[in-house]
């Protein structure tokens, strides 16, 4: 599982993605739903632990990055006693679980899987998941399908434009993407240039191992996990040839 550089800088996190919100609706929901406790890996600064959290889940959320979870220790401060005690913060690689707590419900929310970028890596995960489940536990992610179009990009190009105010500065920084694909890896290389109003830039990259469908449900079958229900987004819609995004709910065969 790579170290991307995305995670080390929370503020710069928090820009690109606070805005969405139609996954963390989907996860809050269904943690209100789970009998007992909820694991959620690859945490990050928190948009989906305190949704949960706020549904009344109680959450043990876990990441490697040090800086993300003290972003998210953070954002529990302005929250209600209640709220921040149902969140426990571990720091830990998600490919290297060893909790003694059994959880009814373990979520991987917003594309967190394509970290994984080996099969070997994918197996851990599945294993330590289902060490994680109670017996008749379920385990939801949700993931990218590859996209020829994004793949077929210049990759010296500018795309997704946009401007973003600093929340400590008030400063303005332009920001867009850029990307590359490699078919025999299926990595798909993601970078976001930040440019400061002196003219100073910055690079950051994302470093995402894409699955095809056929790929990952055999995957998900010997790591030990059947498919219960599938989506193409956070409404159950039905996956389609063209969909560009799954949504699982997996229980333990």
């Amino acid at each position: 599982m790579s170290g991307d550089e995305l995670y080390r800088d929370p503020l710069l996190y928090d820009l690109e993605y606070d805005d969405q919100v139609e996954d963390a609706v989907y996860y809050a929901r269904i943690a209100s739903q789970a009998r007992g406790p909820v694991l959620e890996l690859g945490c990050g600064t928190g948009r989906i632990t305190l949704p949960m959290a706020r549904a009344g889940a109680r959450v043990t959320a876990v990441d490697q990055a040090a800086a993300m979870l003290e972003r998210l220790s953070d954002r529990l401060v302005s929250e209600t006693q209640d709220v921040r005690n149902r969140v426990e913060i571990v720091r830990a690689n998600f490919l290297d679980l060893g909790f003694e707590q059994r959880f009814p419900l373990v979520v991987l929310p917003f594309n967190t899987l394509h970290h994984c970028h080996t099969h070997h890596d994918v197996l851990a995960l599945l294993r330590g998941v289902r060490r994680a489940l109670v017996p008749e536990g379920r385990f939801v992610l949700d993931c990218y399908l590859p996209d020829p179009s994004l793949y077929a990009r210049d990759p010296n190009a500018r795309y997704e434009e946009r401007v973003f105010v600093h929340p400590h500065s008030g400063a303005r920084l332009q920001s867009w993407e850029a990307g590359s694909y490699d078919a025999l890896t299926q990595i798909h290389e993601v970078r976001y240039i930040y440019r400061h109003p002196e003219g100073q830039e910055r690079t950051v990259t994302l470093r995402l191992r894409m699955f095809y469908p056929q790929e990952l449900r055999a995957l998900l079958d010997w790591g030990g996990f059947r498919i219960v229900h599938e989506a193409e987004d956070f409404e159950g819609r039905p996956l389609q040839a063209h969909s560009l995004k799954w949504v699982l709910v997996l229980e333990p065969r």
